[in-house]
């Protein structure tokens, strides 16, 4: 994920931020959670499920894009800033789908 977010135009420092929070957020999902769907698979494959649906989401993301993803953007204060590129919030809104739709069918409540 790192490779093809630098490949695609994100900073050094805007895939660390994103990477950190991301490592986080999967490290946070327990094994002891997970329901039958996810129990087949396990913990890692959840966790790893999620960076796949993110990176189907993300990608064909091209480098050139007339989008102006580097634009930055005033929000509420989530995952510690302020301020994001608008790169940044299309990581962050497509990392909580994923999240979300993985919670949904591999854990409990």
């Amino acid at each position: 994920m790192t490779s093809r977010l630098l490949a695609t135009g994100f900073s050094k420092a805007q895939v660390g931020f994103l990477m950190r929070n991301t490592d986080r957020m999967t490290s946070a999902l327990r094994s002891d959670r997970l329901n039958d769907n996810g129990r087949a698979c396990g913990i890692d494959s959840a966790r790893a499920h999620i960076l796949g649906c993110l990176d189907k989401q993300l990608f064909p993301l091209k480098r050139g894009s007339n989008v102006a993803l580097d634009e930055e953007k005033q929000t509420e204060r989530f995952w510690g800033r302020k301020r994001f590129a608008v790169r940044e919030l299309l990581f962050i809104g497509q990392f909580h789908g994923c999240l979300g739709a993985a919670k949904e069918y591999l854990f409990r409540g």
